[in-house]
């Protein structure tokens, strides 16, 4: 191989008596060259094919890896642009339920406020002293208000539990009354629901002032006419209180059909404290000045004060006992077992 002298001032031969041109400048590493076959003898030309066909086989070796490359980029590209047509198309379905979501549940809510205002439209409910036309205006109660005729009279308690009160679709000329500075620490639910076959008529619950409801507590009304669940006042309750003023099912006398589980109603009287998981059921009367221990059922009347009812079903078992809503010495000179009872928190019953 020869070079031009004029085109090149600087070669260095490779094997084979090949010579290379540099036409740049600097140092002869690192810069680029360019052959030129010009009129090499036969020795040289078939240095050149050698070299050629050892060349020839990685050239066409990575060509096909290039071109096998290039067709995995294009099925991964295709994959990708199928999966993201899908997942386009689930977003716009997803989207679609949101909507369809959202305009069932407006138009739920705005059924649910049309039903709320006929329905204390057909009830009169009263709020510290005032009518109310809609559970906004009594935000710290919850009234689910269904039935007609019926009468909710309710004075704000205090402390952060709610006071649930629950009437029935069926419930007819039913009364609720809930007195003055009441205290409930968790929930007091106050229920007017058909039981028995028996839809609640002219049924009433009557709760009076200063009680602490120190726990969940559940009062159903009774279902008869003229049925009363009586609570009087400054009563302790503890968590878990069952009063049940209606009747699931009938007894009777097979001899004489008489009912024995008919509805009689409840009374519960003054300063009384109802501990823990206790069971008042229809037919009970509690006497003022009593303590009905946990996890007693009471059934019956217990007319005498100062006593402590346990037991299932409960008795009198001890005679002459008061109690006081602290452990210190406040029983002493204290007018009322609850005195401290409006603290900014209730002690556990």
């Amino acid at each position: 191989m020869t070079v031009t002298p004029a085109a090149c001032s600087l070669e260095k031969p490779l094997e084979g008596g090949v010579s290379v041109c540099h036409e740049g400048k600097g140092s002869w590493r690192g810069m680029s060259y360019r052959a030129k076959i010009m009129d090499a003898p036969q020795t040289e030309k078939s240095a050149m094919r050698r070299l050629i066909k050892a060349i020839l086989p990685y050239g066409i070796v990575r060509a096909i890896q290039l071109s096998r490359e290039n067709n995995d980029l294009a099925r991964r590209f295709e994959a990708l642009s199928t999966e993201m047509v899908a997942l386009k198309a689930e977003m716009e379905v997803e989207a679609e339920d949101r909507r369809r979501t959202k305009a069932k549940l407006a138009e739920e809510a705005e059924r649910n406020l049309l039903e709320e205002r006929e329905a204390f439209r057909r009830n009169l409910i009263v709020f510290n002293g005032q009518r109310i036309s809609s559970r906004s205006q009594a935000p710290m109660i919850d009234l689910q208000i269904r039935g007609e005729d019926n009468a909710i009279i309710i004075d704000e308690p205090t402390g952060p539990g709610v006071l649930h009160v629950i009437l029935d679709s069926k419930s007819r000329g039913c009364k609720f009354e809930f007195g003055s500075s009441n205290r409930i620490v968790a929930n007091v639910f106050v229920s007017f629901s058909e039981t028995g076959a028996q839809a609640p008529t002219e049924s009433s619950v009557k709760i009076g002032s200063g009680n602490l409801f120190n726990g969940n507590a559940h009062i159903v009304a009774g279902t008869r006419p003229s049925t009363l669940v009586e609570i009087g006042n400054e009563n302790l309750f503890a968590n878990n209180i069952h009063i049940l003023g209606a009747v699931d099912h009938l007894i009777y006398d097979i001899n004489t059909k008489e009912k024995v589980s008919a509805e009689a109603g409840i009374s519960i009287e003054s300063r009384i404290w109802i501990c823990q998981d206790v069971i008042i059921l229809n037919k009970s009367r509690i006497a003022s000045d009593n303590i009905v221990a946990a996890r007693s059922v009471v059934n019956r009347a217990f007319e005498e004060p100062n006593t402590i009812v346990a037991g299932t079903p409960g008795k009198v078992t001890k005679r002459g006992m008061m109690w006081h809503l602290n452990t210190n010495d406040d029983y002493l000179t204290a007018m009322s077992p609850l005195s401290g009872a409006r603290s900014a928190t209730a002690k556990s019953a």
